[in-house]
């Protein structure tokens, strides 16, 4: 029965020249009312929910394709809702529709309001009061065939604030002054690629047990053998990060080539993106994050495709409750997390669309996984801990919470405390760069204290000259190829990305 009124009620669509929202619009505007009402809760919470609905349907009632020269254009057909196909990523085009003025309306409304809008602040979960952030108050735009009109696609950022300019020129020389490196931070990052560089397979990739290189039997601490898309995907990243690319002249142009190569050739491009995974999601994320980066550094067309898709396939792997962990659509945990994150926003630097409503979730997941309103961050729950609130506190500058926030003085000063560590280069990777980027004595003296401390442990001896390796937990599982990728990726963070906080930045945020 249900199957027939569906049909009955397309072939009416058609007739009157309404355009039948596909599975995955639909499912996508369900997600975002989902999204909307999770936040709705309290005294008034039934007179927001009703509000919020009256109005959503009226724009799905105004949902009506243009007619033909003399069709009835003024006729509005309202559709029953179906239930989505679990493939929702098939069909890929919907006709825009005019309703962008509403949705202003309806978010000045909700702003006059104060009481509701404090209503719609709160979470299914009693969690502490929030700030607002930058992100809260973004334009929404469209992804390819959904342009301009669409409520739930981001806006295109400014490309300024933690872009990759810093890495070419003058400006990466400029940048390594202003921001404390060295001659001897810059020697140290070339040894490192000569030694990543020498460790690379004969079909373009790289592998955590760099004992498959015939010349890696040479260097001692092999990590496992796992995700071979993610050792390549983090391989390039010190190359991309030292402003080397396929494109522009430098000592490993033909390394760099043939590791993208290598992930575009292992890509399963299927109905929900492109599968890098090679096992895990930790693959997949640093393995978009280096064709995203790559993509955006050089705008090579060949590239773009891939990156794309592996877009998609982010977005189609997170979880309902907003986050990311080693199996698509597993409840999130912030070490997976924080890598779909920054392949996102590096897809944001070369044009690349994403999905508002991913980021959304995402912003709603790191909710659920605070301490002290944000200053904090737990892996799975609400905690304190070093590691987690190192990638928490950066993920929330690429949201948009500003240097003022006192979340985010109480989140620095908690990683400055703490210090560097003398094996964790995961942790001293993630908390590099929100230091770096906060500034200030808390920077200072974390960067004296680090970069001092890599320099003098750089390997000097033999086949492992320009590599690094720490015993820690998560090192024992990389090997030297993961230590030495990180800690080279540290040394380089005063031109990896473009300061967030100053007069060159001009706030790129989601």
């Amino acid at each position: 029965m249900q199957a027939n009124t569906s049909s009955a009620s397309q072939d009416v669509a058609s007739q009157n020249g309404a355009a039948v929202p596909d599975a995955r619009v639909r499912f996508r505007f369900r997600k975002l009312v989902l999204l909307s009402m999770d936040r709705i809760k309290g005294g008034i919470s039934f007179f927001a929910s009703a509000a919020v609905h009256f109005i959503l349907l009226i724009i799905l009632a105004l949902w009506v394709a243009p007619t033909g020269p003399g069709g009835n254009s003024g006729e509005i057909t309202l559709l029953p809702y179906e239930q989505p196909p679990e493939d929702l990523s098939i069909i890929q085009t919907v006709t825009p529709i005019e309703i962008s003025t509403a949705l202003d309306t309806m978010q000045q409304e909700l702003q006059t309001d104060s009481a509701a809008a404090g209503e719609l602040t709160k979470l299914t979960e009693p969690l502490p009061n929030q700030m607002a952030t930058n992100s809260q108050a973004a334009t929404l735009e469209t992804r390819s065939d959904l342009q301009k009109n669409l409520p739930w696609q981001m806006a295109i950022p400014s490309k300024t604030g933690g872009g990759f300019q810093g890495r070419n020129g003058e400006l990466q020389k400029e940048l390594l002054s202003a921001r404390g490196g060295s001659p001897a931070t810059e020697d140290a990052v070339e040894r490192a690629l000569r030694w990543i560089a020498a460790h690379q397979l004969p079909d373009g990739s790289w592998s955590f047990n760099h004992h498959e290189v015939e010349v890696g039997k040479l260097s001692p601490n092999p990590g496992e053998p796992l995700t071979r898309t993610g050792a390549t995907g983090l391989a390039l990243l010190p190359f991309l990060g030292k402003g080397y690319t396929h494109r522009n002249e430098n000592p490993y142009r033909d390394q760099i080539e043939q590791g993208l190569y290598f992930l575009r050739a292992n890509m399963i491009i299927g109905p929900n993106g492109g599968d890098l995974q090679d096992g895990s999601m930790y693959g997949h994320g640093l393995a978009t994050l280096a064709l995203c980066e790559a993509y955006a550094m050089t705008g090579d067309p060949a590239l773009r495709t891939e990156a794309t898709e592996a877009v998609h396939f982010i977005e189609y792997a997170q979880h309902d409750q907003g986050g990311w962990r080693y199996q698509p659509k597993q409840p999130g945990d912030i070490s997976v997390f924080g890598w779909q994150l920054m392949a996102l926003k590096s897809a944001l630097l070369g044009d690349i669309k994403v999905d508002s409503s991913t980021i959304g979730m995402a912003e709603f997941w790191l909710d659920r996984v605070q301490q002290a309103d944000g200053a904090y961050y737990g892996y799975q729950h609400p905690g304190k801990m070093v590691s987690p609130t190192s990638i928490g506190l950066l993920c929330r500058m690429y949201l948009g919470w500003p240097k003022e926030d006192p979340r985010m003085h109480r989140g620095v000063d908690f990683l400055s405390d703490e210090g560097p560590s003398k094996t964790d280069m995961y942790y001293n990777y993630y908390a590099t760069n929100v230091l770096c980027h906060y500034g200030g004595p808390q920077w200072e003296g974390w960067n004296d204290e680090l970069k001092a401390y890599l320099i003098k442990t750089q390997s000097r001896k033999g086949y492992t000259t320009g590599s690094w390796y720490f015993d820690e937990k998560r090192s024992r599982v990389g090997g030297r190829l993961y230590v030495t990728c990180l800690s080279a990726m540290i040394l380089e963070v005063y031109y990896r990305h473009m300061p967030l906080y100053s007069e060159k930045s001009l706030d790129f945020t989601f």
